[in-house]
């Protein structure tokens, strides 16, 4: 079965967390490693990450979303960031998809 994995700051990471998500810690720099060690996990199905770390991953991040079946990366915004969560995940994952939950 596929998973949900978040990639961002930690009071974001914990957050999901909490509702079960698996979580990895990042800053702007780790980003990219992070990423492809997420993505590189057999189970990785949904890959949300905060908008403040994704900046200069847009091209990989499009690349992923294009070339690497079963999964998707989408942005979300962080805890910290000014709008802050203004839906829920599925929300988020609804609009990435095209579809209505």
């Amino acid at each position: 079965m596929k998973k949900i994995y978040i990639i961002g700051d930690m009071h974001t990471v914990s957050a999901f967390r909490l509702s079960g998500v698996v979580g990895v810690v990042s800053d702007r720099d780790h980003a990219p490693s992070r990423l492809e060690e997420v993505i590189g996990e057999e189970d990785a199905g949904i890959v949300g990450i905060t908008t403040s770390i994704a900046e200069d991953l847009q091209l990989r991040i499009a690349d992923i979303n294009l070339n690497l079946p079963g999964t998707v990366v989408i942005e979300i915004p962080g805890i910290d960031d000014t709008k802050g969560l203004a839906r829920s995940l599925v929300g988020y994952i609804a609009e990435a998809l095209g579809i209505a939950l």
